[in-house]
């Protein structure tokens, strides 16, 4: 399957927005943040060595990062 990386990457954001109840009132507008916060996630570790770097660690870090500081808070 071609572009599986980026699929995993958003999965993995979106699994850590569905934890934390994040939540705009608008689905669409919460796809397309996932989606453009994997694609950040994935150009900032392109040279990332992921046999020495824990990939979980770093994906929770930067997805509980994003949505900290999103434009909108969630119950």
């Amino acid at each position: 399957m071609e572009n599986i990386k980026i699929l995993e990457t958003v999965a993995d954001i979106s699994y850590a927005a569905g934890y934390h109840q994040h939540y705009s009132g608008n689905s669409r507008f919460d796809v397309k943040s996932y989606i453009s916060w994997a694609h950040e996630f994935e150009e900032k570790h392109q040279n990332t060595d992921w046999d020495k770097e824990d990939y979980m660690l770093m994906i929770e870090e930067f997805a509980n990062t994003k949505i900290a500081v999103s434009n909108f808070r969630f119950d």
